[in-house]
């Protein structure tokens, strides 16, 4: 049995997303946040600690700078509590993050992108601030719904069948 190839899909999704929603807008995805240690400006410089320190600091998925507003978008297929409980973390680093000085006054809005709403994540990103946006090109509805066989029998004999050659091979 092959091994899957990693899909790296969510990125594809949010700047898909971003082109058909706002196409003449300034966006920076995988935008990272929060601050630089003085010791590294200090030691580096600002630009080159930047990109030193840039591994360690968590980033959105995109931000979008309006002229009125910065639009702060997580995406996400699957686990969306985890998109849900970064949001207010990384709007609360806006103001912290040297590349975003020119826009810390302008007001956040945090948006979480799904394929499909689910009921208590409405719930919770309405008391979070959290918009739920939903957005679903049809490329993407076959993947999440890949979600939805991961219990079936097949699907459950085959991740089996592959953790026992991985055993036979000597990795397990």
């Amino acid at each position: 049995m092959a091994t899957k190839i990693r899909r790296d899909i969510e990125p594809r999704w949010v700047s898909e997303y971003i082109l058909a929603h706002y196409p003449d807008a300034e966006s920076r995805p995988r935008c990272p946040l929060g601050p630089i240690p003085k010791e590294m400006e200090e030691l580096y410089g600002p630009e080159k600690a930047r990109r030193a320190y840039r591994p360690s600091r968590p980033e959105a998925d995109a931000l979008v700078i309006l002229k009125d507003k910065l639009i702060l978008i997580e995406g996400k297929i699957q686990k969306l509590s985890e998109g849900l409980s970064k949001l207010p973390m990384y709007k609360s680093l806006i103001p912290e993050t040297p590349e975003l000085q020119a826009y810390k006054t302008l007001p956040v809005e945090m948006h979480l992108l799904v394929v499909r709403p689910i009921p208590w994540v409405l719930v919770a990103a309405e008391k979070s601030g959290v918009k739920v946006v939903q957005w679903a090109p049809p490329w993407i509805i076959p993947i999440w719904e890949e979600r939805d066989k991961y219990w079936l029998p097949d699907a459950v004999a085959q991740r089996e069948e592959r953790k026992q050659k991985m055993r036979e091979l000597g990795f397990g």
